[in-house]
């Protein structure tokens, strides 16, 4: 994650365990100073069922764990540098 920070993940589809049994998978929208997140496009996931949830806030509490595909990090990691050169 060379460079990154988390604001340079708005966008991206993420991977959110909120429990064991229950994960969330939407793209990041937004976060606040207290590390809510705000995602888009929710699926949630389950050992029983999958359901569309839409638009959700997740309160930082109740986060388990994070995670976002290698190749977008690779995809986000060279538009960031991209974007650093043509900074004059």
């Amino acid at each position: 994650m060379s460079g990154l920070e988390f604001p340079d993940y708005i966008g991206s589809k993420i991977y959110v365990t909120v429990t064991r049994a229950r994960m969330l998978v939407g793209t990041l929208v937004a976060t606040d100073s207290e590390l809510n997140l705000l995602l888009d496009n929710v699926e949630e996931i389950t050992a029983d069922s999958n359901r569309k949830l839409g638009l959700i806030s997740v309160p930082q509490d109740t986060i388990k764990s994070i995670k976002i595909e290698a190749a977008q990090i690779t995809a986000l990691e060279n538009s960031k540098q991209a974007f650093s050169r043509d900074i004059v």
